[in-house]
Formats: structure tokens, C-alpha cells, sequence
């Protein structure tokens, strides 16, 4: 049941279905495919979402 609940919070790339890795820093929270084909950049600050789509 936790395995199953913690799955649907667990980002994960559109296109090959990866765990997205993520790096946080004072700016921004950046999460990206550890394949390069997706990368997303928070900047919760300013409330901006930038989404590289690299396929």
C-alpha cells in the first residue's frame, strides 16, 4: 500500500518513464531525466516553471 501511495508522488520523465533526479539550491529547483531527455527548472520566488523538452 506505501510502495503504491509513494508511487504516484514520484516524478518521473515522459519519455522513458525514469526517476527524474532533482538539485536544489537558494534559486532553483532543478529536476532532469539522468537519460537528458527532459529537464525542468522551478524558480519558486519568481513563480516560474521552465520545461526543456531535449527528445
Amino acid at each position: 500500500m506505501l510502495n503504491t501511495l509513494r508511487a504516484l508522488f514520484t516524478e518521473r520523465c515522459p519519455h522513458c518513464q525514469r526517476i527524474m533526479q532533482s538539485q536544489q539550491d537558494s534559486l532553483r529547483v532543478l529536476k532532469f531525466c539522468p537519460q537528458g531527455h527532459y529537464k525542468e527548472e522551478t524558480y519558486a520566488s519568481l513563480g516560474v516553471r521552465i520545461v526543456y523538452d531535449l527528445k
